[in-house]
C-alpha cells in the first residue's frame, strides 16, 4: 500500500509489477528463502559494513514485538525508549538498514540506485535523498497476529515483503519504484523517485513518531478472523 504515488506529478504513468507475487507474501522466519536476495552485495557489504544496521534494527524488532498491544493503542514510538540517549544515532542506522534492504530489491530488478542513496548508506552524506518512507500500523495484519495469538498459539510473528511496482512514463523510462516491508503488523511504504533529489519520512522529525492506523483497501474490522482457514474451513 503507497498511497502517495497515485498523485504524483507525472501525467499518464505506467505502472508496471517488476517482482513479486499475485499476493502479498508473508515469511515466516528470517532464514526463509523469501527473504534472500539475489547477491548483490559483496560479503563485506552485507556483513561487517551493515552490522550496526541489522542490530539497530534488531532492537526496533524486538520493542515493537514486546510492546505491541501499547503501541497499536497509542499510535506511537519513541525511539529514545529503544535506544536510549543515542537515539538519533541509532535512528540513522535503521534508515540505513531499511534503505539497504530497499536497494536490494532494486539491484535484483535490474533497477539503478541513485549514487545519493548509496552515499547516505556508506556514511558519507546525511540526509537521505529520493525515498519517501512512511512507517505506520497495518490494522488487518494486527488483528491476524492477534487472532493467530489467541486461538491458535502463534506468537512468533511474521515478516511481510509487498509486491515491487516500477512506474515508467511513455518513454519507458523509469520514474519511481514503490513497495512496502515489515513485521508483525508493522508497516513501511516507500517510493523511491529518480527525479525527486529530497527525502523525506514521517519518522525524522523528531523522537516521538505518530503510527497511522490504516486498513487495506476491501478489508475492515472482523475480515482478517473471518479470513482464517483454520476457523472457517469452508
Amino acid at each position: 500500500m503507497v498511497r502517495a504515488f497515485g498523485s504524483g506529478p507525472w501525467p499518464n504513468p505506467v505502472v508496471r509489477v517488476q517482482s513479486g507475487s499475485d499476493r502479498e507474501d508473508r515469511i515466516q522466519g528470517p532464514n526463509s528463502a523469501k527473504l534472500k536476495f539475489a547477491k548483490v552485495l559483496c560479503a563485506n557489504c552485507n556483513n561487517a559494513r551493515s552490522q550496526s544496521f541489522d542490530l539497530a534494527y534488531d532492537a526496533f524488532t524486538e520493542h515493537i514485538h514486546q510492546n505491541s498491544k501499547a503501541i497499536v493503542e497509542v499510535g506511537v514510538v519513541q525511539f529514545s525508549r529503544i535506544y536510549g540517549k543515542g537515539w538519533r544515532d541509532e535512528r540513522r542506522k535503521l534508515t540505513r538498514y531499511l534503505v539497504k534492504n530497499i536497494c536490494c530489491r532494486l539491484a535484483e530488478d535490474g533497477v539503478q540506485i541513485p549514487q545519493p542513496v548509496i552515499q547516505f548508506m556508506d556514511g558519507s552524506v546525511r540526509y537521505l535523498q529520493n525515498l519517501i518512507l512512511e512507517m505506520n500500523i497495518n490494522m488487518a495484519k494486527y488483528e491476524m497476529g492477534v487472532h493467530l495469538r489467541d486461538a491458535h498459539g502463534i506468537g512468533e510473528g511474521s515478516l511481510w515483503m509487498g509486491d515491487h511496482g516500477i512506474i515508467y512514463d511513455s518513454q519507458n523510462s523509469p520514474l519511481g519504484t514503490y513497495s512496502h516491508l515489515g513485521f508483525d503488523w508493522f508497516n513501511v511504504d516507500y517510493q523511491m523517485l529518480f527525479g525527486h533529489r529530497r527525502g523525506r519520512a514521517n519518522f525524522f522529525s523528531g523522537d516521538t513518531v505518530k503510527l497511522e492506523r490504516f486498513w487495506p483497501q476491501g478489508f475492515s474490522t472482523g475480515d482478517a478472523v473471518r479470513a482464517c482457514r483454520d476457523c472457517n474451513p469452508s
